[in-house]
């Protein structure tokens, strides 16, 4: 411990450092009085003995350094010195100290942000106990890479799966808060196994999980709220534990609040979080959802997300055999004859939280660094410029006897000095770049909207600006230090041309900056290509003019399908009603909103391959819904009137499902069975419509079928609970919110309206992610681009004062004005060249990691490089072009005259 005492005591001797210089001097008085006395005695005048007294002690300043050279604080001394000297330094030249911090300032703040965002989203733990050891359990079909479980499923894994210690599920819904407190409100909500919370170790901050007891079939009616709601509707008051409050027209009792930070998985990457969790087994019950000992991995509901904790020592390869193995040995003991159509697998949780998210964070994270780099880099050109500016100082120091090290030293801490004023105000730009952040990023970017500048980034913010000062500020210093004490004296102030070494490293920087900024556009005019693409990909819907709602009917109210579909005629006669609407209909599900699931279906006449289903998309919708959405018909008619409940089942189905299962065949007429052989459904084709891009503009388009809402209650999963009400306006879609709000509320002032958006921003929120990135790397090379610019005007400029005696003569002996700019011109188009051409070959190289982010272009794209290339050269002629303008119209007589 002795390096903490002496901490200490160095800490203790700066606090009280002018105390201790007081009692130095005074004893130090004291002893030179005393021997002058002394020689007085001896018969020496006053002033001859203080002369000897002084003399005999061989110089007070000679003790009182050797004084503090024992405190140990003469390092931090030298270097707060510094430090002064340095502030005063850059107080000398504003413009300089202004330009250099706000460059730096610029690269600091970009990069404070990102690491906010990089910290929040990938560095902090998940909110869960040991989040290590949590996985996702998923199915991998054909056709869907990650989807749900049945109940069976989840059963076979938890009693047969030994890797895992413990297992749970749940499925996510939404239902209605009408208790008396507010507006009715549609409320994301969580049907959860009563071990969920025990598996991600997460207990209520009020109150108590569910006991097995009540996650039962026909159980109490209970719930466990969200920390928001709580606040919100219930002011946060603690009595309400125990009360029973109004959900869906039913009173179901409060047991306990969750923690403000506490999320499902399936949370993260969603447009809200879950506020409310119920038992699962009762919503499974009332869901249909196979619950019994019998293992059947193709049957069931297949809807259940799955949970599970690795045991202590197992891994996720383990688990997964094993999972593998238990499909294997139910298709060989005969306890299920057809082979299983899925796959199952283990998934680290933070691979299924952040996956999808971590390598376009990582994309962007090394954009913001080049753009650091770019900074310091024009900083260090700036520092260059500076040094050839002293280079009479720097030759006195050197000739007064100032050692290189404390020379460099010196420089470097004023660029500290420097880089400390750059993070102060790049502490700013982070504090509006992370508002921004939070309030732009789209919700599928998980755990991004967490972003704060709190102590670990304000951290990385001082860390940046360190390594900010350093690369900026030590090839000047160095350079600085490469004086002829001699010759820099004998020039006096009229050095003004810059050293052969010093344009070198200047040109090289520049040439670094233009090839950075080469990546960072391409990177950017990639993403633009590639969202440009998206927007042009016919969505096989009408966007403009449609405003969208979702409403809900609890079956509290609304007890069957023709209360259903008897609200929904009238409330459409209703809104069509309104002046501005052209068509109104509704869908189960809003294409781009929702993923749509599918059924197993029979098509008669088509076979499908070996071990391969027959599935479809399935969509519920009224009769309007086509024409308010915009859908092409292709083939025979879409619903009306005769799709009633008792009429024969009428399906209409998509190009691509009349395609593949009625290849060569005349769909119109055809027979499909829904559901599986024997449920009975057998459905006629009564239409083809386009395609519609249903879960993403990026996923291709499955066959689809729609089914009449009249006719919904013989489906499978009976009642559709909730829809989605699309409205098509002659004007501004948004004009038309009010107006059938009061409609809505007219027909049924309970129900709760949610989700109000219009098409364009449906179709804009599906491609946020995207965009989002685009938008920070086309900010990322926009600064690339000014910064870039910034650094060979100053090469050029540097160039052109160098050679302003030769500009004079030229122009005495004649030279036009032209031919002086393109002398000028040269010195900085040389530099961006080089630069194009290694930023083109390492764009090339570096680009290919965003494949994956791509859509219809490749990382290599010409077209795009082209454009780069050009655009890059024209700023890189433009800012050469300034400085050698200003060059050429200089008047010779003067040029020659100051010379």
């Amino acid at each position: 411990m002795a390096w903490h005492h002496e901490m200490r005591s160095i800490a203790r001797a700066l606090v009280s450092k002018r105390q201790d210089e007081v009692e130095m001097a005074e004893e130090l008085r004291f002893h030179v009085d005393m021997e002058a006395a002394r020689h007085e005695r001896e018969g020496l005048s006053p002033d001859e003995a203080r002369r000897q007294a002084l003399r005999s002690f061989g110089g007070v300043e000679r003790y009182k350094e050797e004084v503090r050279d024992q405190r140990g604080t003469r390092p931090l001394e030298d270097l707060l010195q510094d430090a002064r000297f340095g502030w005063r330094s850059l107080r000398r030249r504003p413009g300089f100290t202004l330009v250099a911090a706000l460059t730096l300032a610029l690269g600091i703040g970009a990069t404070t942000t990102l690491f906010g965002v990089v910290k929040a989203a990938l560095l902090t733990p998940l909110p869960w106990g040991q989040p290590e050891r949590l996985v996702g359990i998923w199915s991998a079909w054909k056709g869907f890479d990650r989807t749900w479980l049945s109940y069976d499923e989840y059963e076979g894994y938890k009693y047969e799966v030994k890797a895992f210690s413990d297992v749970a599920v749940y499925r996510d819904g939404a239902v209605t808060l009408n208790d008396g407190t507010g507006e009715p409100e549609r409320a994301r909500a969580g049907f959860v196994d009563h071990g969920v919370f025990r598996l991600l170790r997460v207990s209520p901050v009020l109150g108590r999980a569910f006991t097995a007891e009540e996650d039962r079939p026909n159980g109490p009616n209970v719930v466990i709220l969200g920390y928001d709601v709580w606040q919100r509707r219930f002011g946060g008051d603690p009595a309400i534990l125990g009360k029973a409050i109004q959900i869906g027209g039913q009173a179901t009792t409060v047991v306990g609040v969750m923690p403000a930070s506490f999320r499902l998985p399936t949370d993260y990457g969603v447009a809200g979080a879950t506020r409310l969790w119920f038992p699962l087994q009762t919503d499974a019950a009332q869901n249909g959802g196979t619950i019994g000992p019998a293992f059947n991995p193709n049957g069931g509901n297949h809807g259940y997300y799955g949970l599970a904790r690795l045991a202590p020592g197992a891994t996720v390869d383990q688990a997964n055999r094993q999972m593998a193995a238990l499909l294997d040995r139910v298709q060989k003991d005969g306890s299920f004859q057809a082979p299983p159509q899925f796959r199952a697998y283990a998934l680290p949780m933070d691979e299924q939280v952040m996956g999808r998210v971590k390598p376009v964070l990582l994309v962007v994270f090394a954009a913001v660094g080049l753009v650091m780099l770019i900074a310091c880099a024009n900083v260090a050109g700036l520092l260059l410029v500076r040094g050839e500016a002293r280079r009479r100082e720097m030759a006195l120091r050197v000739a007064l006897g100032v050692g290189v090290r404390r020379l460099v030293r010196l420089l470097l801490t004023e660029s500290m000095v420097l880089a400390g004023i750059g993070m102060v105000l790049g502490v700013g730009f982070a504090a509006l770049g992370v508002w921004l952040v939070r309030h732009t990023a789209p919700a599928g970017l998980a755990r991004v909207a967490d972003t704060r500048l709190d102590l670990g980034v304000l951290l990385f913010a001082l860390v940046a600006a360190g390594l900010a000062a350093v690369l900026s500020g030590l090839l000047p210093a160095l350079q600085a230090t490469r004086v002829a004490p001699a010759t820099a004296l004998r020039e006096g102030g009229r050095a003004a041309t810059a050293g052969t070494s010093r344009l070198r490293w200047r040109q090289t920087l520049v040439v670094g900056e233009v090839a950075l900024a080469v990546v960072l556009v391409a990177g950017a005019g990639l993403m633009i290509r590639s969202v440009a693409n998206l927007f042009a990909i016919d969505s096989g819907f009408r966007a403009d003019g449609v405003l969208t709602m979702r409403l809900s009917t609890p079956s509290t109210w609304y007890a069957d399908s023709v209360k259903v579909e008897a609200f929904w005629s009238e409330l459409q006669r209703r809104v069509a009603a309104l002046p501005g609407v052209d068509a109104v209909g509704a869908a189960r599900l809003l294409p781009l909103a929702t993923e749509m699931g599918d059924w197993g279906l029979r098509v008669e006449g088509y076979t499908p391959p070996p071990n391969e289903g027959t599935p479809g998309d399935w969509q519920v919708v009224t009769p309007g819904y086509f024409q308010a959405m915009g859908l092409r018909l292709r083939a025979g008619r879409v619903f009306d009137s005769r799709d009633v409940m008792n009429a024969p089942l009428a399906m209409i189905v998509n190009r691509t499902f009349a395609r593949k299962y009625f290849a060569g065949r005349e769909p119109l007429g055809g027979r499909v069975t829904v559901g599986g052989s024997d449920s009975g459904l057998v459905y006629t084709v009564v239409g083809v419509v386009d395609d519609v891009h249903h879960n993403a503009l990026t996923v291709d388009v499955k066959p689809q079928f729609y089914a009449p809402l009249g006719q919904y209650a013989r489906a499978p999963g009976n009642t559709s609970r909730s829809m989605t009400l699309v409205v098509h306006s002659n004007g501004d879609p948004t004009a038309l919110v009010a107006p059938v709000r009061s409609a809505v509320h007219a027909l049924d002032p309970r129900l709760p309206i949610s989700d109000v958006r219009t098409m364009n921003e449906v179709l804009g929120a599906s491609i946020a992610e995207p965009r989002f990135a685009m938008g920070l790397l086309a900010l990322f090379g926009v600064l690339a681009l000014l910064l870039s610019a910034i650094g060979i005007f100053g090469i050029v400029a540097q160039v052109v004062a160098a050679r302003t005696y030769e500009f004079g003569i030229r122009a005495a002996l004649g030279a036009v004005p032209g031919h002086l700019v393109g002398l000028g011109v040269r010195a900085g188009a040389a530099q961006a060249a080089v630069g194009l051409v290694l930023g083109t070959l390492l764009a090339l190289a570096l680009t290919r990691t965003m494949t994956a982010f791509l859509h219809g272009v490749a990382p290599t794209d010409p077209l795009t490089f082209v454009g780069v290339v050009v655009v890059t050269g024209a700023v890189a002629l433009l800012a050469s072009i300034w400085p050698a303008r200003r060059a050429a119209r200089a008047d010779p007589a003067t040029v020659l005259h100051e010379a």
